[in-house]
Parts: structure tokens; sequence; C-alpha cells
């Protein structure tokens, strides 16, 4: 049986609202004078409302407001108020552009402690964009940014590892909770307290751990019944839901479902529960609706993003247009000069030409660079809407088509065909999914600048494991290892980034060598003594003369026709180098292609 599936997005955004519009009995205040409560009640009054003038104009106040009191932690708390209110309208590439304009004010103002707040927020977006991996280190990051002595800080900050750690590590998340509430009690927030015990029960659930359910449910209704108004509602409908599917009441649930305000966690929850009471009709109509719904907030958070990466486009556009009027402005008034030079001594002509064609060629150097990165913009705007509208519509039409087979009732297939359908489904849904977390990964890499290295790895014992699937699979390649390293010799980096990158390059050896043999070696760098290499060599195709350095472009494909969005070679070359190596081609070989990545060893 299938572990429940519930829509991390949904409680990131309340448990934010909570952590940064504090409405608790033992939150931080900076006075309770008139004006502070009036700039406070205009930010709640509109954060909920689709007013968003008004909304900017009262986040404005409230920041001005605490600046001018030199209130500095309420002052950036005003931004997070507009950041959460842009994520909360799916403006995510808004939020993320504001979040970087208050990091920089801080950096502006010396507000250190305030750090942790930034890059929490950029956990937070993208948790919300479906990048958990990128959100997890941004919260461990925060983790080590955020002032220790302050313990009500780091509250927020488990309670989001616990929320993004919920459906693949859920053991880990509880410790992470457990870690909150131990807080929270010592602090005496009732209001926070009961809200962290019905998120245990959420994370129960998806444990299957029905005794920490079943005690966590008691306690959180109890709390309902001794703290009165102090008692939180965040997850009130959520822990019911939970609870009667625990005790087998499947038509209480479904009833609960439909009480739900968000539509995503709506289906999601009754496709789970139809599953679980084996009403399977119903559980693929559950299905087809929750995935409409999470098609059509992909598709606007998608929008979003398209259309704040054109309006940063026009504005270099803008600055391009501006060089071509500054260049022919400036040509006329080298002109007009001529005349008023024969009436000049010669010397002093001389010295005045010397300076202003100094002038000129500094300010045709500046436009002459951003031209260059107003057209690099325009083929990077137009290789990815070419590449984004061939690779997302192909398994997009099969998805649609077989959905449109399946749905149909007069269609008579057999269950191994209907199992086929299921799976090339499954197969282009994920494809899809793909696609969007390696664009999310490269843009979430460009603004990460340090990644931990303290996981001890014996190479070669990690390149068998990455080579287990290609072997098991890859029929029409001979895939080998070599390695001239010790089984016991071990180095200290990222094993995750690692193993994206190889599974990387391997993907792409074995993509582009129809039949033939790709291999996978480790050794020690020849001239480069403190580095070890994991070469993967084949004999495809191989890469053309002049391409070399090309292939490591953004959306830059060797092979229009294969699948992919040219991604994958600037990501592996980028976290290289955020680890201290490369990625590089080796331009000797020529019987197919041959890829290094080089590790430091130390």
């Amino acid at each position: 049986m299938k572990r429940p599936i519930i829509n991390r997005q949904l409680f990131v955004a309340i448990l934010l609202v909570l952590v940064c519009m504090p409405m608790n009995t033992w939150a931080q205040t900076s006075g309770n004078d008139t004006a502070s409560i009036h700039v406070l009640n205009e930010v709640r009054k509109y954060f909920n409302s689709d007013n968003e003038g008004a909304f900017y104009i009262a986040a404005e106040r409230y920041r001005e407001h605490y600046l001018s009191k030199g209130d500095l932690p309420f002052y950036y708390k005003g931004w997070m108020h507009e950041v959460l209110y842009d994520v909360n309208h799916n403006h995510f590439y808004r939020a993320m552009r504001k979040t970087n304009l208050m990091h920089n004010d801080m950096r502006k103002r010396h507000a250190e402690k305030e750090y942790y707040n930034a890059t929490h927020l950029r956990g937070i977006i993208y948790s919300l964009m479906g990048n958990m991996e990128l959100a997890r280190q941004y919260f461990e990051r925060a983790m080590e940014e955020v002032d220790h002595s302050q313990p009500t800080n780091l509250i927020s900050l488990y309670m989001d590892l616990a929320n993004i750690e919920m459906d693949t590590k859920p053991a880990e998340a509880m410790k992470h909770l457990d870690c909150a509430i131990t807080i929270i009690k010592a602090n005496g927030g009732r209001y926070e307290y009961s809200d962290a015990i019905g998120f245990k029960v959420i994370i129960a659930y998806a444990m299957r751990d029905w005794d920490t359910l079943n005690k966590a449910y008691h306690e959180y209704m109890k709390l309902q019944n001794t703290i009165g108004d102090d008692f939180s509602m965040t997850y009130y409908h959520y822990v019911k839901i939970c609870k009667n599917i625990a005790d087998h009441h499947y038509g209480e649930a479904i009833r609960l479902t439909n009480l739900l305000t968000n539509s995503t966690d709506q289906y999601k929850f009754q496709t789970e529960i139809y599953e679980m009471a084996g009403d399977t009709a119903k559980a693929f109509i559950a299905q087809k609706k929750y995935t409409a719904v999470k098609d059509s907030v992909n598709n606007v958070i998608m929008g979003e993003e398209m259309v704040g990466s054109a309006s940063d486009l026009a504005k270099v556009e803008r600055l391009n247009e501006e060089y071509s009027k500054n260049s022919e402005r400036m040509k006329w008034s080298m002109l007009a000069l001529v005349p008023i030079a024969c009436l000049m001594p010669i010397a002093a002509c001389q010295c005045h030409k010397r300076k202003y064609t100094k002038k000129l060629q500094q300010q045709n150097q500046e436009l002459k660079i951003a031209r260059d990165k107003a057209q690099e913009a325009e083929r990077m705007k137009i290789n990815f809407i070419q590449n984004m509208t061939h690779e997302i519509r192909t398994p997009l039409n099969i998805i649609s088509g077989f959905a449109q087979v399946i749905s149909d009732p007069d269609t008579d297939i057999s269950k191994e065909e209907r199992a086929e359908i299921a799976t090339r489904i499954n197969s282009s849904t994920n494809n899809i999914v793909n696609i969007i977390n390696e664009i999310l990964d490269i843009s979430g890499k460009e603004s990460i600048h340090y990644i931990d290295k303290s996981d001890l790895i014996s190479c070669n014992e990690l390149a068998k494991q990455i080579l287990e699937p290609f072997q098991e699979n890859e029929h029409h390649n001979d895939i080998r290892f070599s390695s001239s390293l010790k089984d016991h010799y071990k180095i200290k980096t990222n094993i995750k980034e690692v193993e994206k990158i190889l599974n990387n390059l391997m993907g792409n050896a074995c993509k582009f060598t129809e039949q033939g043999v790709v291999t996978l070696s480790c050794y020690h760098d020849d001239i480069e003594k403190d580095f070890v290499c994991f070469s993967v060599t084949d004999t495809g195709k191989g890469i053309k003369e002049g391409e070399e350095e090309k292939i490591f472009e953004h959306f830059y494909k060797v092979d229009a026709y294969k699948e992919g969005v040219g991604l994958g070679l600037p990501l592996a070359r980028r976290v290289a180098r955020q680890m201290g190596g490369d990625v590089v081609l080796d331009t000797s070989y020529k019987e197919g292609s041959r890829f290094i990545l080089k590790l430091p060893t130390a």
C-alpha cells in the first residue's frame, strides 16, 4: 500500500505566514504603540486579499515605520510579509527577486543577524516550486546562520525541514518536529504547541505509526478543550482526516476532504482514501482531477517564470537600444567639436580629443558588453522556448492521448493493455517532472556558492553503485568499470551531487552510443596529484570540432532530436566547480567521447 500523499506546499505557506506574521502569545514585539499596531493590522487586513496595490502600500508603510524606529528585525519582517504575499499568489519569480533585494539591503546595513531570514525564504520559495533538494540546502544553511541564542528563531526552520522530508524521510521529519516542539514548550507558546501537535498527527500518518498518531490526536483534541482561543486550527481538518483514515472510517474521511479549501490536497487525499478502501474506479477519477488541478497550478507557476524572465530581458534590450542612440549622439558630438578645435591651440585640441576619445571608447565598451548580454539572453530565450516546446509537448501528448483512451467507457482494453498505458503515462509524467527539476536545479545552483563536502566516500564503491542500473537496463551497450585506485581509498565530498553528475555523464554516454562500449574509470590525475578523476568513456558519435565548450552552455544540444533540454552538462560543471573540481571533455580521445569529473582529494 502506498504511503499517504500530503501537499507539502500548503504546509510551508501556512507555517511561514504564522512565523512571519506573529500573532502568538510569546513572539517578540517591538512596542505596543498605536502606530505599530496600526501598520501591522493593515498588513494583516490585506494579506489574504487579491488587492495587490493595497497590500504593497501597507507593507511599505510597515517597513518605513520600523526603519524610522531603527528596528531592523521588524523592518525586514515587512520585506518577508511582501515575499510571502507573492508566494501565496504564485508569483515565485517576483518573490525570489524581492528576497535577493532584501539580502542586498541586509548587507548594505550590515545586518548579519538577519541573513538567515533571506536564506530561509529562498528555501521556502524553492520548496513551493517543487525543488525539495535545493530547499533543504537553504534551510540547513539558514540553520547555520541563525542566532542560536534566540531558540525561537529555530522553530520555523525545524518545522520546514520536517515538512520537506515528510514524504521521503518521515522518521527524520519527526525528529525535526520534536526539536521544534521542545523549543516551543520551553518558551510557553500555547498556540504554537497545538499547531505543532497537529502537524505531528500528519507526520505520524505519513509514517503509518498509528500509536503515535492516536497519542498525538488525543493530545491535540485535549488542547482544543483546555487552551481556548490559543488553540491553532491550522491543521484541524487534516488531523481529522488522518484520524478517520487510521480508524478505517473512509466515508467520513471523504466528507472531510470536501471541506478543504485547497483542491490539490482534496483530490490527493481522495485518491489515497479510495485506493485504501479498494474503490479503484473512484480513485482513478480523483487522480484525474488532482492531475488537472496540479497541471493548472504548474502552468501558472511556469507562466509567472516566463513573464518575469521576459521582463528582465526587455530591460536588457532597452539598454541595447540606448547603446545605439548614445553612439549616434556621440558621433554628432565629435563632429560638433571640429570647428571649435580649429579655434584652439593644437596642443589643447589634442588634449580634448584624447579626453573625449577615451570617454567615447569607455562608453562604447560598456554598451557593447550590454549589447552582447542582450544578444546572449535573446539566444537563450529562443533556445529555451524551442526546447520546452519539443520536450514538454511530446510527453503531454502521450499523457493526453492515453488518458482519453482510459476514460472512454466504450473502450474495451485488457488488464495488460491498461497496465502498459499506466506505465507510459507514468513515464511521460516523470519526464516532464525531470525537465522542470533540471531547470529549477540549474537556476538554484547559480545562486548557491557553497556545497557541503562532509561525506566520506569510497570512490570504487560509489562508481560500482552508479553502474548497477546501467548494467541492468543497457542491452545494446557493454558497460564496463576500471580503476587504478585501491578499494579502501576514500575522499570527502558531497555524495548526492557526485551521484547526480556521474549519472548524467553515464546517461549521456549511453544515449549517444547506439551500440558499443561505455566505461566508467577511477584514477588519480597524472598532472594534478591532489585530484581524483572519474572518467566516462564511450565509443559513440563523439563531439564535433568547435563544439568542445559549446556543450557546456545552457540549452545547447549536440543533437536536437535527442531527449533532453541541454542543461545536464552545464549543471554538472557548475556543481563540480563549486566543490573545487571540474567537468571537462578529453579532446585527445577520438574514438567517441570522454568526460572527466575531477574532484579534490582534500
